[in-house]
């Protein structure tokens, strides 16, 4: 489901909020970090494979990112690895532009959870949620949090009278929203470059540290890549670090 498209559910109104953010950080937080290895190994192996590191920038974010953004990576950490980090953060950067592209599925990071009641019902028995991200993993995890139960916002082609109901109550539910946002609950910005840096200057023997810390880790990159079936296993960790094609 995409990331402006989120689907509904709700939960218990006995259950606080803080005590739900503290789960999402708990569940989300390690499932999310992988999302990152997983999305920057990607990005990793198509440079490789390709060659061809514009068009796979130009491709993911619909041409609005190119090296040309990616100045940190080119002066000070010139290999692939730092400058396809820092071509994922640049691209979730311009999402916050007015007239941004959504970015490929396969880039895109972003997830938020959002909490409303019912404003002719303030007191009742539910929260009702939207949850929204491009990963499934994400979703499903959200999905599967004790209390938490399926809420569709939309209705089938020929609803029945429950989806009438859901229809009604997310039509009161939303109707705030029109002038501003909810409490919400999302996924931080991506900084997958600093973490590749500190990666490298702190060497393999830190990665647990840094993998406690919540940071992606060259080796996590690496292993990714490898089981995507980068060529070259052996010197994988070396073609990573080496500038990136010309």
């Amino acid at each position: 489901m995409p990331y402006s498209q989120p689907r509904g559910y709700r939960l218990s109104s006995s259950i606080s909020l803080p005590h739900v953010t503290r789960r999402l950080e708990l569940l989300g937080w390690p499932l999310w970090r992988a999302e990152v290895v997983s999305t920057l190994a990607t990005v990793c192996h198509e440079v490789v494979a390709t060659g061809d590191p514009d068009g796979v920038y130009g491709r993911l974010s619909h041409d609005q990112v190119s090296r040309a953004d990616l100045p940190l990576s080119s002066m000070h950490r010139n290999s692939v690895i730092a400058q396809a980090a820092e071509f994922i953060d640049v691209a979730h950067g311009v999402l916050a532009l007015p007239a941004a592209r959504p970015l490929s599925p396969a880039l895109d990071l972003r997830c938020r959870a959002q909490f409303m009641d019912d404003p002719e019902d303030p007191t009742g028995p539910w929260t009702y949620v939207l949850f929204g991200t491009q990963r499934e993993v994400l979703q499903a995890a959200f999905a599967d949090m004790d209390g938490v139960e399926a809420y569709p916002v939309d209705t089938a082609p020929d609803p029945d009278a429950d989806a009438l109901a859901r229809a009604a109550v997310w039509e009161r539910v939303l109707a705030p929203y029109a002038r501003f946002t909810p409490l919400s609950v999302s996924a931080p910005e991506p900084q997958v470059l600093f973490d590749v840096i500190e990666s490298q200057d702190s060497g393999p023997e830190a990665d647990g540290r840094l993998v406690a810390q919540g940071k992606v880790t060259i080796s996590a990159v690496v292993d990714a890549c490898r089981r995507l079936g980068s060529d070259g296993a052996d010197d994988l960790h070396d073609m990573l670090l080496a500038p990136p094609p010309a």
